[in-house]
């Protein structure tokens, strides 16, 4: 069966979680949605880096063109270093804004009280920038366990990760080879991870040609 491309994107808020604010959060770690759904998710990690732009226009402008939900995970760091782009990320209702830590450490070498802290202080940081709340968030490094699960569920947050790396980071592979390999793995439910941090410099260009391989493929999701 064919499906138009906007039925293909939806943000992690209704494809794979289903959470509503009276139910408690679970110390368990989301790789993808249900599989027999006929939605893929689309998200954006905002890691701090060393870089004067940490703010990739190109990938955004795609998604608001293209009319994209799609779900951005903003470190606390981040978010004070680009505080007007926060607030217009938060503005558009497409985007469902989450946490990414606030200094992006390998958290599973944290203790508990180091992690609260980062979860917390990035919270905090979204909330007062953009006036949001979170309600996933993502660990750095794709690094997550069932303690790690536990602490962000102490904290009001649902661990997310990932069942498809776009590998986008690499400089060595070209938008095509990228948009291909995702078009190609994506199954119902999916979960593909992005950066819009400018750490990807051919994510934009990849994008759309995702965008347009799963509006024209036919899937039996």
């Amino acid at each position: 069966m064919h499906f138009p491309r906007n039925y293909l994107f939806l943000t992690i808020t209704l494809v794979v979680l289903f959470v509503t604010p009276s139910r408690a959060v679970e110390p368990v770690i989301i790789e993808h949605g249900p599989r027999d759904s006929k939605m893929v998710a689309l998200t954006f990690d905002a890691c701090p880096t060393i870089k004067e732009d940490e703010y990739d226009e190109r990938v955004i402008e795609v998604l608001v063109k293209e009319r994209v939900p799609a779900t951005l995970f903003m470190s606390g760091r981040w978010v004070e270093k680009n505080e007007e782009k926060a607030k217009f990320l938060a503005s558009k209702p497409q985007f469902e804004i989450a946490n990414h830590t606030f200094w992006h450490p390998h958290m599973l070498e944290k203790d508990d009280e180091r992690i609260l802290r980062e979860l917390k202080r990035t919270q905090a940081v979204i909330k007062k920038t953009t006036g949001k709340k979170p309600k996933y968030f993502r660990p750095p490094f794709g690094e997550a366990d069932e303690r790690l699960a536990k602490l962000a569920a102490q904290a009001g947050l649902n661990t997310v990760q990932y069942d498809i790396a776009s590998g986008d980071p690499d400089p060595g592979l070209s938008a095509k080879r990228i948009a291909r390999a995702v078009v190609v793995d994506a199954k119902g439910g999916s979960i593909v991870v992005f950066h819009m941090n400018k750490n990807g410099p051919h994510t934009a260009e990849a994008l759309s040609e995702i965008i347009k391989g799963c509006g024209k493929r036919d899937s039996s999701w």
